[in-house]
């Protein structure tokens, strides 16, 4: 009996060992015996489709003694008459407003093709926003033959949720000559700055790329990313030797940017020639006003007002932007400026109706105004 024990105890131990060692070669390999597929087969096929429609920018100045077409990032066509969707900062010459004089897109005839191997497509500014890092181009085409472009479609970026897989496509300067394709979930969402926050792999010459869902669909732009460098010091003396990358955050541009981009440009494609347009000031508003009986035109005091996410149904930790209450004299100032769009205002006070109202935040917006009719 006891040999039969110590038989079965070395066997247990031996097969813990074993099972260790799988788990360590699997850790190490990025695998897990019961991990899952990232995306179905049919969610691959539409982010393949998606990637169609992701090209290279590269630009030349006149001043350039080679004159050679430079590679300076990556674009998004978004429309099938060639209109496009960058990084501000990737067409334009260093902190500066100032465009590059010639702007192409690469777009590879096939998948892995280098798009170094296409011909480029000249492309003129349409409407270029710096504050949000973003800028849409459309094709140069000739009229008489009009070329038809592979468009990604724009997702809802106001429904991303935390946790919610993601896949940035790009042509990084480290990842080769051809695109390259990464996985990632959605980290954070800063509702008031427009940020999506990502673990995606961001690189350099990722910025004005695609990050798209899991049904192919664009739901931001690659812009930026933030690392954490921590300072080393080995010797002791007080001073760092070294510096180590402890991990890093990506930072998306939310799509629903881009479709009030659209629909700005959509009112300037009238004119003729085209003209590239700026969008206005986006320095952040402090909201003001007072609220005050509809009846007899009081003051209300204790009164609560907020901001949401346009079209907000109700009020709640993961919509309200910014909010405030009412003094003595029913005036308000909302805790936190607002960069100027469309919103929903609600407010609130005992014995009144709820009131709500979309409205449109701009650098001179006055005072707000509220009325609050008393509830039956």
């Amino acid at each position: 009996m006891f040999k039969v024990s110590v038989t079965i105890s070395k066997l247990r131990a031996a097969m813990s060992v074993l099972c260790a060692a799988l788990i360590f070669a699997q850790t190490l390999t990025g695998q897990s015996p019961d991990r899952k597929a990232f995306i179905s087969a049919e969610a691959r096929e539409r982010i393949r489709l998606a990637i169609a429609s992701v090209g290279l920018i590269v630009v030349r100045k006149a001043s350039d003694t080679d004159q050679q077409l430079r590679p300076r990032g990556s674009a998004v066509i978004i429309r099938s008459d060639g209109i496009i969707v960058t990084s501000h900062h990737v067409i334009a010459e260093d902190k500066t407003d100032r465009f590059y004089d010639e702007i192409y897109l690469r777009l590879p005839a096939r998948p892995g093709e280098p798009p170094q191997l296409s011909t480029p497509y000249r492309l003129e500014v349409a409407l270029a926003n710096r504050t949000h890092d973003l800028a849409l181009l459309r094709v140069l085409q000739k009229e008489t033959a009009p070329l038809v472009f592979p468009a990604i479609e724009i997702g809802d970026s106001r429904a991303v949720k935390l946790l919610d897989d993601l896949i940035v496509i790009g042509f990084p300067a480290a990842g080769g000559s051809t695109v390259t394709v990464n996985q990632g979930m959605v980290e954070g969402i800063d509702l008031l700055a427009n940020w999506v926050k990502t673990g995606a792999r961001l690189i350099h010459g990722n910025s004005g790329g695609a990050a798209v869902n899991s049904e192919g669909k664009l739901i931001g732009i690659p812009t930026k990313v933030l690392a954490d460098r921590q300072a080393i010091d080995r010797d002791g003396d007080g001073f760092p030797d070294e510096h180590q990358a402890l991990g890093a955050v990506g930072f998306l541009r939310p799509s629903h940017l881009i479709v009030s981009m659209l629909a700005k440009m959509r009112d300037t494609e009238t004119k003729s020639p085209p003209v590239a347009v700026k969008e206005e000031d986006q320095t952040p508003v402090r909201i003001e006003g007072i609220i005050r009986s509809a009846l007899d035109g009081k003051p209300i005091a204790g009164a609560r007002v907020g901001l949401t996410v346009l079209g907000s149904r109700e009020a709640n930790p993961s919509n309200l932007l910014t909010w405030g209450g009412t003094n003595s004299e029913g005036q308000f100032t909302l805790n936190k400026p607002v960069p100027p769009g469309r919103y929903t205002l609600k407010a609130k006070a005992i014995r009144y109706e709820a009131f709500s109202l979309d409205v449109e935040i701009k650098q001179k917006t006055a005072r707000l105004v509220i009325d609050l009719r008393p509830s039956q």
